[in-house]
């Protein structure tokens, strides 16, 4: 008989026969305690064993979705009481032997999801009051907030499927939906680094390695030439990138470090380090949030000097500068168009091209408007901006329905 997979979080694991079970005298707690050995053999490579030895070591007392093949009655949200692992590395191969002991918060018919939705709208140099916004895994149902419903919906359709994106959502309230443990990585945001999905924020990897930031509908990943970042929208159909240069003074041609400050499956935001001469350093933070057509770019430098973003290849764009955007003036041959704003002040072009001068911190949103100038109601320049404007931050609980 062949041995199961096990789905723990973001990253499979193998799935073994047995498992122990226990429930706590006093608090009537279900726990289960489960093992395994991973050896770097038929396709399992020495780096994906320590993806997953990092894995294992980022899940102490977090809340994960846990799926079985073998086990399926079990499948559910799970928090992390206790992991172990021993990994010996031989120079010939390497294996894993590892357990967790895991606190039963609810299986899959018996949870909700909340998503707890706070902080203000962005502030910004617009008098914008920004557009509130939320969007659950793909296929979620029974999505409720309260006696208000939410105004309208946008369906976004990517590499991962469709998701819907709930829009003009009521104040105050922070949404409850439904999902299986499988299902809620659906639509996930997600950190890979030469191919490998990683788990958690301390993730080793060399300054070399070929990562990319995900929604599965607008992604990044590093170039190394021919512009700094390569920034791509997913269409329904096929991925179409365009070549964005971020400049200090000068355009950068690479980045440093890479560091993982937040990876969640609701939203992911990474660190790019640049090291100045002769002293000094640049931080460019980039995230992605579930179901969102942009990535949001943060700038901090330590000298005050001109801060900027323009596409490798010039475009003709609408300078929308005193309202916080500026977007293309046609359909590219993908039939979308660029577009990128700030919640500062900053100085537009017609030609691709945003600056601020004298400043040491910049913020942006970079996308693309997916259908041109034919785009949906929510998909819409416009609507872009007041999304970025009106994002909060989310942080989902597992509650017990």
């Amino acid at each position: 008989m062949p041995w199961g997979t096990m789905t723990l979080g973001r990253m499979d694991f193998r799935e073994t026969y047995t498992a122990d079970y226990r429930v706590n005298a006093n608090t009537g707690e279900q726990a289960i305690s489960i093992a395994g050995t991973e050896w770097a053999a038929g396709g399992v490579t020495a780096t994906i064993i320590d993806a997953r030895r990092q894995a294992l070591m980022s899940m102490q007392d977090t809340i994960i979705p846990v799926s079985f093949s073998l086990k399926t009655i079990h499948n559910g949200f799970y928090r992390v009481v206790d992991a172990g692992m021993q990994h010996v590395k031989w120079p010939e191969a390497d294996h894993l032997t590892w357990s967790l002991s895991l606190a039963k918060i609810g299986v899959d018919n018996a949870v909700d999801i909340e998503s707890r939705l706070t902080g203000l709208a962005r502030l910004n140099a617009f008098s914008l009051t920004g557009e509130s916004w939320h969007a659950p895994a793909i296929g979620a149902t029974g999505y409720h907030t309260g006696a208000t419903a939410p105004g309208t919906t946008v369906a976004r359709t990517g590499a991962d499927g469709t998701v819907t994106v709930y829009r003009s959502l009521p104040v105050g309230v922070d949404p409850r939906w439904s999902t299986t443990a499988s299902a809620y990585r659906t639509g996930r945001v997600r950190f890979t680094v030469d191919g490998i999905e990683r788990m958690g924020i301390n993730i080793g990897f060399a300054g070399n390695a070929s990562w990319e930031l995900s929604n599965g509908l607008i992604r990044v990943s590093p170039l190394s030439s021919g512009g700094v970042l390569s920034i791509a929208s997913h269409d329904g159909t096929q991925w179409e990138a365009k070549a964005w240069n971020f400049l200090v003074t000068s355009n950068l041609t690479s980045f440093d470090a890479v560091t993982v400050l937040r990876n969640d499956f609701e939203a992911v935001t990474i660190r790019l380090f640049k090291s100045q001469s002769p002293s000094g350093r640049i931080l460019l933070d980039l995230t992605i949030r579930r179901g969102s057509r942009f990535i949001e770019g943060y700038a901090q430098v330590s000298a005050s000097s001109t801060i900027g973003w323009s596409l490798n290849t010039p475009e003709t764009t609408t300078n929308n500068a005193a309202t916080g955007y500026i977007v293309a003036s046609a359909n590219d041959a993908g039939g979308n168009r660029a577009v990128i704003g700030s919640a500062q002040s900053f100085t537009g072009s017609t030609t691709g091209v945003i600056t601020k001068a004298t400043t040491r911190t910049l913020d942006v949103f970079v996308g693309s408007v997916v259908g041109g100038g034919s785009a949906v109601a929510g998909d819409a320049a416009l609507d872009l901006r007041n999304q970025y404007i009106g994002a909060v931050a989310e942080n989902t609980m597992v509650v017990k329905r």
